[in-house]
């Protein structure tokens, strides 16, 4: 797709187009792939009329989405109770829609692999050990990685995959979930979109806004009461330090003048995370049935 002289770059795939009035967002994907599943999932989503979303544009590069560019949206703040609350409900509405598509039967989505991507994340931590510490010294990195071993046996016992897959955002990280000037919620990225359990996705929430109440499990559970219908599989998968170990490999991955910059950030998330996980796990152990 030819690139206008009115297109201001955003990032290294994005650009906002200006045509006129209005405005556009115009994504690159690197695989067509990748581009197909989007487009696809938007589609589907855009056939019920589903609200959390921006609709897509066609083009004529497939390789190219295009949305209209919403002013004034922002980043959903973990740390407050209607972010909180209302980006919830948006994700079981999310869920909820294999109740009108059948995503489990669609060429472009595959199952989520929760155990075996979890797995080897653990594993590529144990292996770069030597440079995380650098950072955090031996004990917290052995202490990462204890928990770590201790949480996805745990896991296994409880984790099946069980019929009623739905589709799943895939990456429910908080700038992915935006709000709109009129209040509404609207997911953006679903570059990583598969199915999978509902349950699955609501953990790896959960993951997400626990570090932002400290780690207080007990008062998530009071204030969105949906949670407690979690099953034990669900449960259990908070157990797993994913946070610590996903940020973690993110900082070796990049130039060490921004490793150290990174790691200014992550050392008292890590420090804070571990001062409160012998607390989370008894409480999510007390609450598994």
């Amino acid at each position: 797709m030819a690139l206008e002289k009115n297109i201001r770059k955003v990032k290294d795939n994005v650009w906002k187009l200006q045509e006129g009035e209005a405005s556009y967002s115009l994504k690159k994907y690197k695989t067509r792939s990748t581009a197909v599943k989007v487009e696809y999932v938007h589609r589907q989503l855009q056939t019920i009329r589903f609200p959390h979303i921006v609709p897509i544009i066609s083009t004529e590069d497939p390789l190219y989405i295009m949305q209209p560019w919403i002013e004034g949206t922002k980043p959903v703040n973990f740390r407050k109770r209607v972010d909180r609350t209302d980006s919830l409900m948006a994700l079981q509405a999310l869920h909820e829609t294999k109740e009108m598509i059948d995503w489990d039967a669609s060429p472009y989505l595959h199952r989520y692999q929760l155990i075996d991507k979890w797995q080897e994340r653990l594993e590529r931590f144990i292996d770069n050990r030597n440079a995380s510490e650098n950072y955090l010294g031996k004990k917290t990195v052995d202490e990462i990685i204890l928990y770590g071993k201790k949480a996805l046996p745990l896991i296994k016992k409880q984790y099946r995959q069980p019929f009623g897959q739905t589709l799943l955002h895939g990456d429910v990280v908080h700038h992915n979930i935006l709000r709109d000037e009129n209040g509404m919620i609207r997911f953006i990225d679903f570059d990583l979109a598969c199915t999978g359990p509902p349950g699955t996705e609501l953990a790896l929430w959960m993951h997400r806004v626990l570090p932002n109440i400290g780690y207080n499990l007990e008062f998530l559970l009071a204030e969105q009461s949906a949670l407690n219908d979690l099953d034990n599989a669900s449960k259990s998968m908070l157990l797993y330090p994913n946070e610590l170990l996903r940020e973690w490999l993110h900082l070796l991955n990049l130039p060490k003048n921004k490793q150290y910059n990174l790691a200014r950030k992550l050392i008292p998330f890590t420090e804070s995370a571990l001062s409160s996980w012998p607390k989370l796990w008894y409480d999510v152990e007390r609450n598994m049935n």
